[in-house]
């Protein structure tokens, strides 16, 4: 199992039991206490283990008076928010399951799958963050953790899904409908407590090391093959002698580089019409490339005669008559720079299954081969990607999505490429004004709190917040977070300002003025390319649950549009000199496919006339003819709301009324609008019924949880069912846009993609024609029942002030 991970870590350490007891005997006496004598045979192997942690030359930490799970919980802590690490745990153990959240992974090795969040409310009725509280209620027999006695893992969950918390269970004992439950948790409410102490993790247990303690590092050989024979471990040896690449044992067949054996394979590969590459990693650096054209032929190319071989390599990369066959296409750019001027004949096995499988899972090699392909695979190599591509053909044809991923996806890399190496200049001189800027509102908003609260502390500190905020001002205690303390979330904090509370008014200012700095003036100055100016993003086509594009390093599509600042922040990226920034933006895009796949006449009528339809809808719901802003904009909420399936809780917290007066809204929406309502019901109906739903090209966006039986799952898979197909069909007509546009744009050059918007960088010269060439490919990007109106913006910054 180990020698799974070694090539794919940086690094690596195993925790081991000192076997002693630990801090919870001396909680609970009992603790274990009915462990039995291990078998005779297992015992000496506990030696032989460590015998073969030294063999292997893995780091490990055994702390005495702590068990081998506190000290798993206390690296995964410590890593887990570290920006160059990705914290993995490797285990079956369901204790460990509790760290699970989106910095640390639980990788089970019995199963060889990640462990997500998904599969624990499956197993267990809750979230991860609540399994302990679940545990302590349930205990368990194997470490004699009582829980308490008639509570099984049913009924916690049930607790848990009413009141949230271990705690809020306790404390509304008296509204626990069951009389059994409701007595027995009087009872027996302490054992529940105590269980929570033994079956907490520590992550505080004092490790003497620093990261470099856990470097992977290769073991000496002969010492590990040394070891491997003692204990006839004879299956192990060939393995590990490939894995180290080691060639000192007789039992390897060597194989020697040579450039006549490669030219030979490509002659085969050119034959066949096709070529598979994959590149083998260790210690995050290339080790070495495997090439393959068939299930039963593979070709290694070590790291150190890689130079050597590349030349050879690309006469038979660069023909477009031979496919080639890649997992994650930019990782093959590291090695083969110029591979995306073929770009039409690769054939990327990430992006493929992203085209079947879009929001299904993560398209990883091991998910890929999970859910393609019957056999259990241990190494990737160019042969497995032979393999996978012939599933993933077969299955794009046979479901009719051939054309998603070669109309769309494919062809979209090569302007996602062109847009990451185009960038965006930036005004670093404007950023930094800016930046400067909120550090002094921020400072000046900083001693408006104190001078409010009286006393200095740590805003950012969430813990002395609460203390400040509702023991010492004793402000009205809204609700309790995890941690115990009253929580000082936005939802609190704008509920206590819309009581007057002037300082809760000004933290929520300094937060967002806090994150605006942090997130974007600062960060951004520092990832601009000191050669060229510019900021380049990455995006990632095959992230999204809808089809849309997301951007990372830096983000550039979550810049806040709607507030002042967030404009500021635009406005400081800029065209050169002699150039403008054209905006394309979709109106309303969402909305007219609702109206066109409902075929909700009023609608549709409206945009026709070019009518405003929020205008229109004011006055069929609030049943007046005089419409002001504040009404429109109540009208606007409520129809993007019903695109995202708003609940009357969610309408009545966005507009400021009553639940009642919120569900009244929606209900007279739905009489107005009655195929609206048709169409959300069915949206659910068929995800109910096939676990997805469709963009009008046929994307199938699939939706998870949306048979769960926990309702808050259920109910936000509801609303994913009748959002994605227009999301969906928003983001396949934008990449359709986009592949046209970059084939037609003679002059300038496509910077950014946000959402329902493009942006264009052309010469001052050209603007007017390439204005009129993106109004007209994108208005003409699909023909539907309605009009598609772009609405086009012209500026020297991306402000367009």
């Amino acid at each position: 199992m180990v020698l799974k991970y070694i090539s794919h870590s940086d690094y690596l350490t195993i925790a081991l039991d000192s076997g002693k007891k630990n801090f919870r005997h001396s909680l609970y006496s009992e603790y274990k206490a009915n462990r039995v004598t291990p078998p005779e045979d297992l015992i000496p192997q506990f030696t032989i283990l460590r015998e073969a942690v030294e063999a292997f030359n893995f780091s490990y930490e055994e702390i005495e008076g702590y068990e081998a799970d506190d000290i798993i919980a206390t690296l995964a802590a410590k890593y887990a928010n570290h920006e160059d690490f990705k914290v993995v745990v490797v285990s079956s153990d369901k204790d460990l399951f509790q760290l699970l959240n989106y910095n640390i992974l639980i990788f089970d090795p019995i199963k060889n799958i990640y462990v997500d969040e998904k599969q624990v409310i499956e197993k267990f009725g809750v979230n991860s963050n609540k399994l302990l509280d679940l545990f302590s209620l349930t205990g368990d027999a194997s470490d004699n953790i009582p829980g308490v006695p008639g509570i099984g893992p049913k009924t916690a969950a049930k607790l848990l899904d009413k009141f949230d918390s271990l705690d809020n269970i306790i404390e509304n004992i008296n509204n626990i409908e069951q009389t059994r439950v409701r007595n027995i948790l009087t009872e027996h409410k302490e054992k529940a407590l105590i269980s929570r102490e033994l079956l907490s993790l520590c992550k505080k247990v004092d490790l003497q090391h620093d990261i470099v303690k856990y470097e992977v590092h290769p073991p000496n050989m002969e010492k590990l093959l040394s070891f491997l024979k003692k204990y006839e471990f004879n299956s192990l040896i060939g393995k590990v002698e490939k894995l180290f690449s080691y060639s000192g044992s007789s039992t390897k067949e060597k194989t020697e580089y040579s450039s006549e054996e490669l030219e030979k394979f490509l002659e085969h590969c050119r034959y066949e019409g096709k070529i598979a590459i994959h590149c083998h990693f260790e210690n995050n650096r290339l080790n070495k490339i495997s090439l393959s054209c068939s299930e039963d032929n593979i070709f290694y190319i070590d790291q150190s005669c890689l130079q050597d071989a590349l030349t050879i390599i690309n006469s038979t990369l660069f023909s477009n008559g031979v496919l080639k066959i890649v997992h994650d296409i930019r990782k093959i750019r590291e090695i083969f720079p110029t591979i995306e001027r073929v770009l039409d004949s690769i054939d990327d096995l990430m992006i493929m299954s992203y085209s079947l499988d879009t929001g299904k899972h993560d398209h990883s090699i091991p998910n890929i081969i999970a859910h393609n392909l019957s056999k259990n695979v241990e190494t990737f190599s160019a042969k497995i990607l032979i393999a996978i591509h012939e599933k993933l053909t077969q299955r794009l044809f046979q479901e009719k999505l051939f054309t998603i991923y070669e109309r769309f996806d494919r062809p979209l890399m090569k302007v996602i490429f062109d847009m990451e190496q185009n960038g965006i200049l930036l005004n670093i001189q404007k950023l930094q004004e800016l930046s400067d800027k909120f550090e002094q509102l921020i400072a000046v908003l900083e001693n408006d709190i104190h001078n409010l609260a009286g006393e200095k502390f740590n805003i950012a500190s969430p813990k002395q917040l609460s203390d400040v905020l509702f023991n010492k001002m004793e402000l009205s205690k809204k609700k309790k977070s995890k941690s115990g303390s009253y929580s000082t979330n936005y939802e609190v904090l704008e509920a206590l300002e819309e009581e007057g509370v002037e300082i809760a008014s000004k933290i929520l200012n300094w937060r967002h003025l806090s994150k605006l700095k942090g997130t974007y003036t600062d960060a951004l100055i520092k990832q601009v390319d000191p050669i060229d100016g510019r900021i380049h993003t990455s995006f990632s086509t095959t992230v999204t649950a809808t089809g849309r594009l997301s951007s990372s390093n830096p983000n550039l599509q979550n810049i806040p549009i709607r507030s002042e600042e967030g404009n500021f922040i635009r406005q400081a990226f800029i065209a050169p000199k002699g150039c403008k920034i054209i905006s394309a933006d979709y109106s309303q895009i969402e909305l007219k496919l609702l109206a066109h796949v409902a075929n909700v006449t009023e609608f549709k009528e409206a945009f026709a006339n070019r009518q405003d339809i929020h205008d229109i809808t004011a006055r069929q719901v609030f049943g007046v003819q005089e419409i002001d802003e504040q009404l429109r904009r109540k009208a606007k909420t409520i129809n993007f709301g019903i695109i995202y399936g708003i609940s009357p809780f969610g309408l009545a917290k966005r507009l400021g009324i009553t639940f009642q007066e919120a569900a009244e809204y929606i209900n007279y929406y739905f009489s107005c609008y009655p195929e609206i309502k048709v169409y959300m019901e069915k949206a659910v109906s068929i995800a109910r019924n096939h676990g997805y739903v469709e963009t009008l090209f046929g994307r199938r966006c699939f939706v998870r949880d949306i048979n769960n039986k926990i309702p808050y799952l259920r109910q936000f898979a509801e609303r994913a069912a009748i959002n994605a197909p227009l999301q969906g069909t928003a983001a396949d007509i934008i990449k359709r846009a986009m592949i046209r546009l970059f084939d037609q744009l003679k002059s300038g050059k496509i910077i950014l993609q946000v959402h329902d918007e493009l942006l264009v960088e052309v010469e001052e010269s050209r603007v007017q024609e390439t204005a009129k060439l993106m109004k007209d490919i994108m208005e003409n990007a699909v023909e539907i029942s309605i009009p598609l109106e772009v609405e086009i913006k012209i500026s020297d910054n991306w402000g367009f002030s």
